[in-house]
C-alpha cells in the first residue's frame, strides 16, 4: 500500500514538472536543480530524525538578511 503511494507521488511530481517545463523551461530547470542539491544535502544533514533546529528556518534568514543588506545599499546609494 505504501509502495503503490509513493509511487503516485512520483509520478505526480513528475507530471507537475512536465507541465512546469512546457510552460517555463527556467522553472523546470530551478526544480531540477533543486532536487539534485536536495539529494547531494540530505545525507550531510543525517536524516529527518537528526535535522538540527535552525536548518528549516534558513532560507527565510538567508532572505530577510538579503532584502536587509539591498536596503541598506538603496539608502546609502539613493539620490540626494
Amino acid at each position: 500500500m505504501a509502495s503503490s503511494f509513493i509511487t503516485l507521488v512520483l509520478l505526480g511530481c513528475l507530471l507537475l514538472w512536465l507541465l512546469a517545463w512546457q510552460r517555463r523551461s527556467q522553472l523546470a530547470i530551478g526544480i531540477a536543480i533543486g532536487v539534485v542539491l536536495g539529494a547531494i544535502g540530505a545525507p550531510a544533514v543525517g536524516g529527518i530524525h537528526h535535522m538540527p533546529i535552525w536548518l528549516p528556518a534558513l532560507p527565510f534568514a538567508l532572505v530577510a538578511l538579503s532584502l536587509f543588506g539591498f536596503g541598506l545599499l538603496a539608502w546609502f546609494w539613493g539620490e540626494n
